[in-house]
């Protein structure tokens, strides 16, 4: 197929159902994962790896489908654990579209995988800023905090956490680190 032919409105279809086709691919492969079926999860990575390619080689042809192409890029290289191009990817996306912020959310993650604290807390808080009532925004926060050994800061903002979402099991496996730097 020439993909130099295609309306902004047909990218961004098929971008959706790549989109949509990776949220599967992953949820099989965690399944695949959980039930210690290697083989399949390799081969489920390689697809979700063939598809964040192909998005990341529409995000490279011009038109406003460049930010969805580039988000799901990132969504992919994220689900295969490739952090450096995924955060490549999301930073494109909010540098296009700064108010993005599910980019910014990702954005965080990847910063945390790669260790880039400081990095983290500035997608973090911008995360906060656009998402200030959902806990994964204060949870992700929190982790940046706590990797830049501001311990108070990180409390403060998984207590905010926890009370936008008190059942949230990595919100609490977060607090629950914190607690134990008291220990230390």
């Amino acid at each position: 197929m020439n993909y130099l032919e295609l309306t902004d409105a047909d990218y961004d279809d098929k971008l959706r159902e790549m989109g949509n086709y990776l949220w599967d691919l992953e949820q099989r492969a965690d399944i695949a994962s959980a039930e210690g079926q290697h083989s399949l999860v390799q081969e489920l990575e390689a697809k979700i790896l063939r598809q964040a390619d192909r998005a990341h080689d529409f995000s490279q042809i011009a038109g406003s489908h460049r930010v969805l192409a580039a988000f799901v890029a990132g969504l992919g290289y994220r689900m295969s654990r490739h952090w450096q191009r995924a955060a490549e990817h999301f930073q494109s996306v909010v540098q296009l579209s700064p108010m993005n912020g599910e980019a910014w959310l990702e954005l965080t993650w990847c910063f945390a995988e790669l260790g880039q604290w400081h990095e983290c807390e500035i997608a973090a808080r911008k995360s906060v800023e656009i998402f200030p009532k959902t806990a994964a925004s204060w949870g992700n926060l929190a982790l940046a905090l706590a990797g830049l050994a501001k311990i108070e800061e990180a409390r403060e903002a998984i207590r905010r956490a926890i009370q936008l979402d008190p059942a949230d099991p990595r919100n609490l496996a977060i607090e629950e680190q914190l607690g134990r730097t008291d220990a230390s």
